[in-house]
């Protein structure tokens, strides 16, 4: 299937709502094991010298949940939609886990145009995470030259995103699989992504033309795939 981009940002209001208000916490909860896993295997351990920097971080959900899961780490969750950081603030203020989340901040930028020392962020990034961002990006290189742009040496790289489905057929399956899950509006956003999403042969071949080697792509499961190592 032909990859057809989509909107970088997710500006509309009711978008995101509809993405704040749906339960995506048993994917989000596999994703934090799945880092874990890889720092463990890496046998990296995170303590109060360290950074993680959340991707695209959205309303916040898994920015909270690295930042529970790693308390004396310094997270911050960045997001080029104002109105994605205005929810992932308010979320943080009305959490149940309030007083676990001093830990975690938010800042408002776009990925082609983030600098860290812009925000007085003293610390190298330790763990650089995204999820579902890769498939809002245009250009693969904008990606890339970003995460290269925001790693040091010490920086762990782990990437997961949506895998581009081969045909309409096996597309239109995974949408209204989804459909019986969530509202119209996720549903098509859904649909659009997929859509949107990268193969793994285009993300290999992307690391491969690009000196990029250290950093692996492998298939998890028959809809995702994750980009991980240092760069």
């Amino acid at each position: 299937m032909e990859r057809i981009p989509e909107p970088e940002l997710m500006k509309k209001k009711e978008q995101v709502i509809s993405y704040d208000e749906a339960d995506f916490s048993e994917g989000e909860v596999n994703l934090i094991n799945q880092i874990n896993h890889y720092l463990m295997k890496k046998k990296i351990c995170l303590n109060e010298k360290d950074l993680i920097v959340d991707l695209g971080c959205g309303p916040g959900n898994i920015s909270e949940k690295l930042a529970i899961k790693w308390p004396n780490t310094e997270v911050v969750g960045i997001d080029g939609s104002k109105e994605m950081i205005l929810r992932a603030e308010h979320n943080k203020e009305i959490s149940e886990n309030k007083k676990k989340l001093k830990n975690l901040r938010y800042i408002c930028s776009d990925i082609k145009d983030i600098k860290l020392s812009n925000y007085l962020l003293k610390k190298e990034i330790s763990l650089l995470v995204s999820n579902s961002l890769i498939h809002h990006i245009t250009h693969l290189e904008d990606f890339f030259n970003a995460i290269k742009g925001l790693s040091r040496n010490i920086t762990v790289n782990f990437h997961k995103d949506l895998k581009r489905p081969l045909d309409e057929k096996s597309a239109m399956e995974l949408k209204l699989e989804c459909s019986t899950k969530y509202n119209e509006i996720l549903t098509n956003d859904y649909y659009a992504s997929l859509r949107a999403s990268y193969s793994l042969k285009e993300l290999k071949n992307f690391i491969l033309e690009n000196n990029l080697s250290s950093l692996e792509v492998f298939e998890d499961g028959d809809e995702y795939l994750i980009v991980y190592g240092n760069v």
